[in-house]
């Protein structure tokens, strides 16, 4: 092969690897970008009944399966009329590493101008006995990304005999 293409391909490759660097650069600066907003601590039970929060940018609604077991698929819900760009749910307990337990929302068909997400979460048993669950929701809006939390009360399934 002329030197004339190893030259070439050799500047090929390193503008490749140029390219490649300069866009991974670009994307942690974008989620250096990203304002935490952590609201306190919602008295309401999701489980109970809809509680609503007003966020800077938006009102949403969230409600949960009202019996939540171990190692039993529950449902999660958020209603809102302004569009967020990401919604996930995270449950975790106070001093206690529960392992990740994160979920992602799905936005569903929208009735009345509201916005729809919906998912499935499932939560592991802790081996110490304890049920001093919450969680963290997390809404991304543009640059922002919102974090609200709710107590949640976990039941062990019935015992068999």
């Amino acid at each position: 092969m002329p030197i004339k293409y190893k030259i070439t391909s050799a500047l090929f490759i390193l503008f490749i690897i140029l390219a490649i660097v300069l866009l991974s650069s670009n994307k942690k600066s974008d989620l250096n970008k990203i304002r935490l907003i952590q609201l306190p601590v919602q008295k309401c039970m999701p489980q109970e009944k809809t509680c609503n929060v007003k966020l800077n940018d938006a009102e949403v609604s969230v409600s949960f399966e009202k019996d939540i077991f171990y190692l039993k698929p529950f449902k999660v819900s958020l209603f809102s009329s302004n569009k967020f760009d990401a919604v996930y749910i995270d449950f975790k307990m106070r001093n206690m590493d529960m392992g990740v337990n994160r979920f992602l929302l799905s936005t569903t068909d929208q009735k009345n101008n509201k916005q729809n997400w919906q998912g499935k979460a499932l939560l592991p048993i802790c081996v110490t006995g304890r049920a001093d669950w919450y969680s963290e929701l997390e809404i991304i809006i543009g640059a922002k990304k919102y974090i609200v939390s709710f107590p949640l009360t976990v039941k062990q399934a019935a015992r068999l005999n």
